[in-house]
């Protein structure tokens, strides 16, 4: 396949971005992507981009880009605001389909509030029906970097679609349709809802996970932010099992780990995977086209996690001969490569961190590392992305395609993880319905409980027949 059919699509669901970045500039892609023609529409030349009649609108936006490091972006967001003025809402009446060509937004849509939407959580972002941010102090200016930016994403050869929400309603609007989309392959969500306005304990059941379950079937990637606990500050951990967004078996569900090799107390637990939840580089917070901030929490781990996922994807897809890179089936690249397998292999190619935890993101406190308890926060492992030391995301890629390929052996995994994630799949298949791709199949074995030396594990094992759904939200 040459570099269309070998494109991985990447969509971020947040509350806002700025494109002026070279982050996101057509200019700046790698050589091996530079021959896309991110100034057509993609549906000329992405395979399996739906026909533009299927859309209620479908344009492009086009805008002031300049690649010089000092030009604040402010300035040219200012002179595109007849641009701007023209974007509108996407939601159940029609999808607004815009993209930004000379960079690789070859979708930005902007979900906004319905009549009858209900504000039931303070987890939002505002209310406006429209669009991005004017520049890059925005929340989803750092998710949409660390996965797939040019500068700092752990995959830079891929495409970005950003959706932006604005209620908890159009949150969940934005991911069923992004689900319907064979054409992309990973979903990001930063976010997570709550039944409280108080605290944010994860209890929700808002999510069309009917869809949601048929786009991992079908092969698509959805990853969710396990959260940094019931106050945001790593302290008091929150659940995700009683969680619409993170609980299904079929979610990547990304804790975050402190780069020092630690736990935090407090992120969401049980997770699958993490990534890094301080001090990240990334295009938060950046004024001018080139620069930004640190990014953090597990906001930050899961772009990181879905970034090196699309990116092991895209790798496999030079490879692999035959087949559309659109999904079917679950496969995903070649002719016999399924996301499944891909999750398995970007799972078992983790790195357990040498634990312990954080007593919050300050370490005044640390405890010694038990794999049980490091299983619920990291799930099986951690990536450091950019903070690798030895290569980087492309080091981190290649342990987990080399495997796929043959290149290489399967990493040596801990004692007693198989047991532990059994346990955790068979529990979410109970909360939120069974799913073949699972660690828990019918007819799996399954360990006794040991509240001795497994006492999370056991935990999860004895309460789960109880635990049902959390309330449905009334939008």
């Amino acid at each position: 396949m040459g570099p269309a059919g070998d494109v991985t699509v990447v969509a971020i669901i947040d509350s806002g971005f700025s494109p002026y970045h070279q982050d996101f500039a057509a200019s700046r892609l790698p050589a091996d992507v530079k021959g896309l023609p991110l100034t057509k529409a993609p549906h000329t030349w992405l395979p399996g981009f739906p026909k533009p009649s299927s859309f209620k609108r479908y344009s492009p936006l086009n805008l002031t880009l300049d690649a010089s490091d000092g030009t604040k972006m402010a300035g040219l967001y200012t002179e595109d605001q007849a641009a701007w003025g023209s974007v509108r809402s996407s939601g159940t009446a029609g999808i607004d389909y815009r993209w930004i060509p000379g960079t690789k937004v070859v979708g930005a849509l902007g979900f906004g509030p319905e009549a009858s939407d209900k504000v039931i959580d303070k987890n939002v972002f505002g209310s406006t029906p429209t669009i991005y941010g004017s520049g890059g102090a925005e929340h989803g200016m750092g998710s949409s970097s660390v996965a797939v930016g040019n500068i700092h994403g752990a995959c830079p050869s891929c495409l970005l679609v950003f959706l932006q929400y604005t209620t908890q309603a159009s949150a969940e609007r934005a991911l069923t349709w992004a689900n319907k989309q064979p054409w992309i392959d990973a979903v990001s969500n930063s976010y997570g809802f709550s039944a409280s306005v108080v605290v944010r304990d994860r209890v929700y059941n808002g999510t069309d996970v009917v869809t949601e379950k048929k786009a991992s079937e079908r092969g698509q990637t959805v990853f969710f932010s396990a959260g940094n606990g019931l106050e945001n500050a790593f302290t008091v951990p929150n659940s995700t099992l009683l969680s619409s967004q993170e609980g299904p078996d079929w979610v990547v569900t990304v804790g975050a780990t402190d780069p020092n090799g630690k736990d935090y107390s407090g992120t969401g637990k049980p997770a699958d995977v993490a990534g890094i939840g301080t001090d990240y580089p990334s295009a938060y917070g950046s004024d001018t086209v080139s620069n930004g901030r640190n990014f953090g929490g597990t906001s930050n781990a899961t772009p990181q996690i879905a970034g090196t996922y699309a990116q092991s994807l895209w790798e496999l897809r030079k490879v692999a001969p035959g087949a559309s890179r659109t999904q079917a089936g679950g496969v995903v690249a070649g002719r016999r490569t399924t996301a499944t397998a891909l999750r398995k292999a970007l799972f078992t190619a983790a790195i357990p961190t040498a634990g312990g935890y954080t007593d919050g993101p300050t370490a005044l406190v640390t405890t010694p590392a038990v794999a049980d308890t490091r299983f619920a926060a990291e799930g099986y492992g951690t990536y450091r992305g950019a903070l690798n030391k030895s290569g980087g995301v492309r080091a981190e890629v290649q342990r987990i395609v080399g495997p796929l390929l043959g290149r290489s052996k399967p990493m040596a995994r801990p004692a007693g993880e198989g047991a532990w994630f059994v346990i955790d799949s068979q529990c979410r298949q109970h909360i939120w319905g069974s799913w073949t791709g699972g660690a828990y199949k019918p007819g799996t074995a399954v360990p006794a409980a040991d509240p001795v030396m497994w006492p999370t594990r056991t935990a999860i094992q004895q309460a789960c027949p109880a635990l049902t759904p959390g309330p449905k939200p009334a939008y």
